[in-house]
């Protein structure tokens, strides 16, 4: 690493790195294409485990499982195979990135990546990249409070889960204590900034005080302290400039993590259409709404797939995916009972691979475009490499 950088050197295991992560963006976003160029910047980079089969990069894996199930059963493929294919053929693909990511990083730099609890294939999704030989995963969406136990056969790889406040913090230490772990790190993503689905109870919840980072990180570290524990404070929500990650450093995290910054580059693969939404967008232009996956989002209203969302009658949907543990969609549920709520009708997993590179021309009017708030601060496309060197010298 360059020591003229004024930035800590951080180890993670035997690898030194800079204290910035490269937050996960799936579908198909976090790949290994970007994630190895914040990892040659000596940053953490870190993938996106979920959605890859319905990826124009893996769509011929998807295809190939097919074509052979056809084979066996003819051209009438029980409803069940079709869910069994996506999952295996997700499960393959994840090894394929973290291959892939291996393989360019030769043994240098630390490669995280997250499975959301959320998914409904978790179990299989941690233990396939444990399998690869990821150096941590990163895990939220939900308590992830058996990671532990699913990881006991992969002492070597490290456990980062995502919470958002003190209570949800003792919750977790409480129950891995138990199972004999405690975290490597712990991330808190301010929902009142982050971007996607946030670590929130439910909209009305999203701007709570006590989920600040100015709130969160000085009370968990104080926690920490008084429980001995050495566990790093990872920083997440609104950081695009040295003078926000000065600023969350100083409530005492050790790292910063950092998503919609790295989402607008030339290396990044979100569409361009998802990119200049970023670039151009104002405050009328970032909405929080309550996603199909059962939590709140933040997202750019301007998204294609909110004008088409209007017209569509909330009915039962057959779904082969089956991806996710709960599906207002999937299972039509028009209302959140008792709130008044009412939940986006999209699948979510194809709305956002609509947002990516590679995709079809007219993809734009059905694509999801997730963003963190900090969007208000970034007007220009920069590569990884401009970023870094911002943030570190």
């Amino acid at each position: 690493m360059n020591s003229s950088s004024s930035l800590p050197e951080l180890t993670i295991g035997n690898k030194s790195t800079f204290p910035i992560i490269q937050w996960w963006m799936g579908v198909w976003i976090s790949n290994w294409r970007l994630a190895w160029t914040v990892a040659k910047e000596w940053a953490v980079w870190t993938l996106s485990s979920v959605g890859h089969s319905v990826t124009p990069a893996y769509k011929p894996l998807f295809n190939a499982m097919i074509k052979e199930k056809k084979a066996y059963f003819g051209w009438k493929i029980p409803e069940h195979e079709f869910e069994r294919i996506f999952y295996d053929a997700n499960i393959a693909a994840i090894y394929e990135e973290v291959k892939k990511a291996k393989e360019v990083a030769q043994g240098n730099w630390a490669l995280w990546i997250n499975v959301m609890v959320a998914v409904n294939d978790y179990t299989r999704q941690v233990l396939a990249a444990c399998d690869a030989w990821v150096d941590g995963i990163v895990s939220g969406a939900g308590l992830p409070l058996n990671l532990p136990e699913i990881t006991k056969e992969y002492p070597n790889v490290s456990l980062i889960p995502i919470l958002s406040n003190l209570k949800g913090v003792r919750i977790l230490l409480k129950k891995w204590e138990r199972l004999g772990r405690i975290p490597n790190a712990i991330i808190l993503e301010d929902p009142s900034r982050a971007g996607g689905h946030l670590w929130s109870a439910s909209v009305n919840n999203v701007d709570n005080s006590d989920t600040t980072l100015e709130v969160a990180v000085p009370e968990v570290i104080e926690f920490l302290n008084k429980e001995w524990l050495h566990v790093p404070v990872i920083a997440a929500g609104w950081i695009v400039s040295r003078d926000d990650m000065n600023r969350v450093l100083n409530l005492g995290a050790s790292w910063v993590q950092m998503g919609t910054r790295f989402l607008a580059t030339h290396e990044s693969w979100a569409s361009d259409d998802f990119k200049n939404a970023i670039l151009h967008a104002n405050e009328k232009d970032i909405t929080i709404y309550t996603s199909n996956a059962l939590l709140p989002a933040r997202a750019i209203a301007s998204s294609g797939i909110f004008h088409m969302i209007e017209w569509r009658v909330a009915e039962t949907r057959k779904c082969i995916e089956n991806c996710l543990i709960h599906c207002w969609y999937r299972d039509w549920i028009g209302e959140l009972k008792g709130s008044g709520d009412t939940p986006a009708q999209m699948c979510i997993l194809h709305a956002l691979a609509r947002g990516t590179e590679w995709n079809r021309p007219h993809a734009k009017s059905e694509a999801l475009y997730f963003t963190g708030v900090s969007a208000l601060e970034i007007s220009t496309l920069k590569s990884v490499k401009e970023i870094i060197e911002e943030l570190t010298y």
